[in-house]
Order: C-alpha cells, then structure tokens, then sequence
C-alpha cells in the first residue's frame, strides 16, 4: 500500500527527511511527499486519511532556531487509554506531548484524527534541534542533560520517539487493519572505548610512582601494592600480557561471546590534545597484538578521533587515515564502519564530520551526565544536518548508557541500585524492540563488582 503524505508548505527538506525517518526506517511504510497550503498533515490511502496537527514547522518555517520555536513548558501529558481500536504500544500510559494536543478520535471509518504532532516532535528530538538553539555547555563544551526537554519534563528514560511511532501505527492500524510493518527485534549493543589499551601507570614512571602510592594508601595486600611497579618493568622488556586494561579486552570479548554479542572496540588513532587524548599510541605492538586479537576473534574495530577531532572534518579524517593505516600494517583487513567521538564530544556540526569520512556510522549521542534516550530513540536513524538543512548518509546508533555516567556522574558506583538503572533502560528498549547500546571502558573493570555489574547487563 502506498500512503500520499500532505504536508503544508515549508521547511520542505526536514519534512522530507522525518517522514523517510518515521515512516520507511522505522516502521517500513512505503509512501510519497506532497505539499500544499492546508494547516494540518494528512497521510492519505486508499480514500482515508489520518489527519495531525502542524505546529514545531509551522514556526520554524518562519523562525528557524530561535527560542520562539521551542516546546512550551511545562508540557501536557495524556493519559493514553488502551482500547481494542487503539492500543499502542508505549513503556508508560502517560505520554509527554511536546507539540500538539492529547488525543486520538476515529471519526468515522474513512477519517481519524491524532492530536500529536509526531513529524514535527520527532523532528525536533533526533535532530537535536534544542542543542542547536539552546547556549548551555560544560567544561568540554557539551550539552548538559539537565538543559534538555526530557530531562527537564522527566522523560530522558524514555524511547519517546519510539513510542510516538507506536501510536502513530496504531492511529494508522484503525483506518487501514490490513496494514503491515517491519519486523524489529531487541539487540543488546556493546562497544568498548580503548582509551587506555594498557595501564597508563605501565609506560609513565611517574604515573607508576603515583600508582604505586595510591595502592599503599588504600590496598592492604602487598602483592597489589606492587603491582605497578611489576606492570612498569614488565612493559619496559615488551611484555604488556599482565597488564590489567590490555587483559580486560581478552575478557570482555570471552564474556561477549559466551553471551553471544559482537563487541565494537574504538581507538583514538592520533593525539589531538596532549591532556585528553593521553593513551598508548596505536602503533605500539601492544595495541597491535590487541587489534589483531580482535579482528581474528571477529570483533569490531572502530574510530575513536581525538578530543578536538569532533568540529573539523580534516582532524577526523587524518585520523581515520592513520587508523587505517595502522590495520594495513598489521595485515588486518577489517573495514571501519564506524564510531565515537572522544568524550562524547558533539554538537550538531558533527554530522556533517563523520558525513565526510563515508564511514555508516556514528555513536556518540549519549550524555555524559545522565544516561538515557537523548535522541529519544533506541532504533539506529539516518542524520540530518541541522546548519546545512539537509539529509545526511550517516546513521546514528544512539548510545543508550555508558558505564561511568552511571558509576561516577550519578555517584551510584557498581551496586544493585546501578544494575537497576540500567536494566531500566535496557526493559525500555526491549519493549520498542530497539537496541540497548552499552558502552563499557576496558579501564574500568577491575573491579569484583565492576566485572560483576558487566555481566548482568549483557545478558
């Protein structure tokens, strides 16, 4: 069935863009854009039509990233009724409206109306269109959790544009029954950022010293108090095989693999900056032994560019080079499909970036403070660029949760309460039959508890 999608003229290159989101990758739906000077959408099939209101593009057509085309808060909520005409499938039956009204009413057999402005909440969520328009940065000049619309409202733990899609297909479903979509299923996702592929303390005297002080002052076992000093020595003669963050790459692809997931592992290729892109050089034969434990066990290797990498097409794609370079060496053949920038450094002149490395993939989009749906999606998206207003190549794979936000930004450490977090999250994504993306750094797992933690939330 081909559905006609009439949209009010204006802002036709991201309305174009959100339907081929929404309606093709989402939910498979083939379908054509028109435009005319009607006030509302309309999608349109077989003599029916579902009509939705038009209200984020109506004034970012005259008012393109100003304050003034921001939700208004707070927000209404509906409390969506389940019924044998429309059920849709959401985590919670209260739903955040960030543009619209509450409300679905089938008018009559050929005609129904949703209150929701679905394209245009959707648009604004996994463009990021706030980050565009609001100022506030931390110290690594990102967009803070806390400035955001769903954390703000409460609803950073939810899939909500996953859930809009929902009952968008069950508005849909009431008109034309016979309707089918793509099949999704749950997948666990999990990356490792190699920021340190052995112990930093391994090839700094300085750092072993300081290491080694910091063990005396909190270890009560001798043996381990002198384990940087035996890291130390052993690296200076070529042998990294003790080292306790090159040995956790070994162990995380074996309890990935007993779990059956595929593990991305990401490199920073090049140094950008001398204090935050602090790592072993991937030149090292210990990075190389590494990559090609990886590649053989067949795992994936990704881009991880530098700290001033993620604003500069020239830094990232040097980069990329240099990694590339680096596995022709090493007689890898493995092709990079992809990644994440260093500190989740992005802002939304990053797509455009990793547009122009032809890489498939970035999956940056996660706040460092706070875990959750900052895209409001666990389903991966084709990218748009907001400056240069046009469609991208580029998918996003919305990461979901990294280990530290939880264990150091949140302050929940490795504990119950932190499984329970994330299993939050992961429950969530399971019901939209998304994907949980799990980011978990081989630096921090040295822990009982930390490994502890790992392994419950792969399952």
């Amino acid at each position: 069935m081909m559905f006609t999608v009439i949209f009010p003229e204006g802002c036709r290159q991201e309305r174009n863009w959100i339907s081929s989101v929404l309606l093709h990758e989402f939910l498979g739906i083939e379908h054509e854009v028109r435009f005319n000077r009607q006030s509302s959408v309309r999608l349109c099939a077989d003599g029916k039509v579902l009509e939705l209101p038009d209200i984020f593009f109506k004034y970012a057509s005259s008012g393109w990233l100003t304050p003034e085309t921001l939700p208004v808060q707070p927000l209404q909520w509906w409390f969506v009724p389940a019924s044998n005409e429309f059920n849709p499938k959401l985590t919670a039956p209260f739903v955040p409206v960030i543009f619209g009204q509450p409300g679905f009413r089938a008018i009559d057999d050929t005609s129904a109306w949703l209150g929701l402005d679905i394209f245009g909440s959707g648009f604004f969520m996994l463009s990021r269109y706030e980050e565009a328009v609001r100022k506030e940065r931390d110290l690594h000049d990102r967009f803070p959790a806390a400035a955001s619309l769903a954390f703000q409202e409460g609803f950073l733990d939810r899939p909500v544009v996953d859930e809009y899609t929902e009952i968008l297909w069950s508005a849909m479903l009431r008109l034309w029954p016979q309707l089918k979509r793509r099949a999704r299923q749950f997948k666990v996702l999990v990356s490792c950022d190699v920021d340190y592929p052995c112990h930093p303390a391994a090839y700094s005297f300085h750092r072993m010293l300081r290491s080694t002080a910091s063990k005396a002052l909190h270890e009560h076992n001798p043996l381990r108090m002198l384990s940087p000093i035996r890291n130390y020595m052993a690296n200076r003669f070529g042998d990294w095989r003790s080292d306790s963050y090159y040995l956790a790459v070994d162990w995380i692809m074996d309890v990935n693999e007993k779990a059956g997931n595929k593990v991305a592992f990401n490199f920073i290729p090049q140094i950008t900056d001398p204090i935050f892109d602090d790592t072993s050089p991937i030149t090292s034969a210990a990075v190389a032994e590494m990559m090609k434990k990886i590649d053989v066990r067949g795992h994936e290797i990704g881009l991880h560019p530098g700290y001033r990498s993620y604003q500069s097409i020239e830094t990232t794609l040097s980069g990329l080079g240099r990694l590339c370079e680096v596995l022709r060496g090493a007689g890898i053949r493995q092709q990079i499909c992809g990644g994440r920038n260093h500190y989740l450094r992005w802002s939304t002149k990053t797509p455009s970036v990793w547009d122009a490395t032809g890489l498939r993939y970035d999956s940056t989009l996660s706040y460092a403070d706070h875990v959750g749906f900052r895209c409001g999606t666990c389903t991966e998206f084709t990218m748009y660029d907001l400056d240069g207003r046009r469609p991208l190549q580029i998918k996003q794979k919305p990461l979901i949760c990294m280990e530290c936000t939880v264990s150091a930004y949140m302050g929940y450490g490795f504990t119950d309460a932190a499984l329970e977090k994330m299993n939050k999250l992961k429950n969530a994504a399971r019901e939209m039959k998304g994907s949980f993306s799990l980011l978990w750094h081989n630096s921090n797992l040295e822990s009982a508890s930390a490994k502890a933690l790992y392994c419950e939330v792969i399952k």
